[in-house]
């Protein structure tokens, strides 16, 4: 059955509002995208076409967006919230997270993951880049797959691995365990699944092993993605292990191109600029992140102008501490406004891209924009709220005034997730007495008490 959304706004690419039209999914793609009421020929051809009426529901003060792509989070960190506070990223590593992480069971992942999914799909995401960074056994990444099967979200799982340090990992067992996830699940859940390359950072990883699973998942088409220039002091630590800054040390080692994803680049040099702008590559900007840990403003602005693909992404729960994609794109334009004291860099326009059609890009996935023949991947936000209305112009209001909490139906591959501020098919209130319960147990188990 085809399905109608009438008397909505819309924002189509290059940023153009149809301030009241309609859209119609059939299947998993979108059918129709116009202005004004659904023409009768539509209906009846759509009857024609599936011997059913299509359902048409009247989406009066929703805005149709294309659904947002979080280009990079660490899931499970859901069990793992206020603990960042008042600490940088590595003594919160150190002294919690990295505790935490040992002490997690399958049970634990598996809670942890879910929650942090549907936190994501509430605040707008279709699509997450899930950077992991607990493969212990083949069971605890499996778990995370077969819930994103389930919900039907769509995930790019980032293998994580550090061959050198702590929990470092033989290049046998990372090579093999890579080898199966893109045998086993590359591709999955009709498409919505596929599997990434994840170093952890250019100071936990050896050259050799970095040029063959780049190679592996060059093979396989799919991305690298890893942590870069997050802070000073890791970008101090590679230039003593290889003289060269984390970018420069890559691109000497064939790792850069229109497949990596640098994610962060708070501390990028010019030179590391030009080598990213040069090799097509992706920064995967945390705004989010990067201010609650202390880290640093990324040069997202130069980096723009400069042509490299910028995406936007929340960072695990812990170092955020949520996943609303809404505030992201908020923080995103505050945030280069106020460093390059000019108030007309980052538009409204631009940070949805980068939060939808860049992120897409990056993590090689379909759609990220709301064009026909492009996968239902949707989001409707209700705009109808106090802190947002009266509209001046619907961009502006969606990007400096909607929260996450307005985020009403989530479609992706033209299956509805949300409806309502609902999920479908999920009980949250026995999800959430039960997370409540396995993560006070997970932080005694890991002797931690308070931030």
């Amino acid at each position: 059955m085809a399905l109608i959304l009438k008397n909505l706004s819309l924002v189509t690419p290059r940023g153009r509002v149809i301030e009241r039209g309609y859209l119609m999914i059939e299947g998993e793609r979108i059918a129709a995208i116009g202005e004004g009421a659904p023409p009768q020929a539509l209906i009846t051809q759509s009857l024609v076409t599936t011997l059913q009426y299509p359902q048409i529901i009247d989406a009066t003060h929703k805005l149709a967006i294309p659904g947002l792509v979080n280009a990079h989070t660490h899931l499970e960190q859901t069990f793992m919230r206020g603990y960042s506070a008042n600490h940088s990223l590595l003594d919160w590593l150190r002294n919690y997270i990295w505790k935490l992480q040992a002490a997690m069971t399958l049970d634990d992942i598996r809670l942890a993951c879910t929650l942090g999914m549907i936190e994501a799909i509430r605040g707008g995401a279709t699509a997450i880049v899930q950077h992991f960074k607990l493969p212990l056994t083949q069971e605890h990444t499996d778990a995370v797959l077969r819930a994103a099967s389930a919900l039907g979200v769509r995930l790019v799982l980032a293998r994580g691995w550090a061959d050198r340090g702590v929990n470092a990992e033989s290049s046998a067992s990372i090579m093999a365990d890579l080898g199966r996830l893109f045998s086993d699940w590359h591709g999955g859940a009709d498409g919505r699944i596929t599997i990434a390359n994840g170093p952890l950072a250019p100071w936990r990883c050896t050259p050799e092993l970095l040029q063959r699973t780049t190679e592996l998942a060059r093979a396989h088409g799919a991305i690298t993605h890893c942590h870069m220039n997050e802070t000073q002091d890791e970008v101090a630590m590679t230039l003593k292990d290889s003289g060269m800054r984390p970018i420069e040390w890559f691109a000497s080692l064939g790792l850069l191109g229109d497949d990596f994803d640098a994610v962060h680049g708070v501390w990028l040099s010019d030179r590391e600029c030009a080598l990213l702008a040069e090799h097509h590559a992706t920064v995967a900007h945390c705004p989010g992140a990067n201010m609650i840990l202390a880290s640093g403003v990324a040069p997202i602005v130069k980096l723009l102008q400069q042509g490299v693909n910028v995406a936007l992404a929340t960072d695990g729960p812990a170092s955020n501490d949520g996943q609303d994609m809404i505030e992201m794109m908020r923080l995103a334009a505050f945030m280069a406004r106020v460093t390059t004291l000019d108030p007309q860099v980052m538009s409204p326009s631009q940070v949805l891209d980068m939060a939808t059609v860049n992120g897409a890009r990056a993590a090689r996935l379909p759609g990220g924009q709301l064009v026909v023949g492009a996968p239902a991947d949707i989001v409707l936000i209700d705009m109808n709220a106090a802190h947002i209305q009266p509209i001046g112009h619907p961009l502006s209001s969606l990007v400096y005034s909607a929260r996450g909490s307005d985020v009403d139906t989530v479609f992706v591959n033209g299956r509805i997730l949300m409806a309502d501020k609902q999920m479908v098919g999920v009980d949250e209130v026995a999800l959430l007495d039960e997370c409540r319960e396995r993560a006070a147990s997970l932080a005694k188990r890991a002797g931690i008490s308070a931030a």
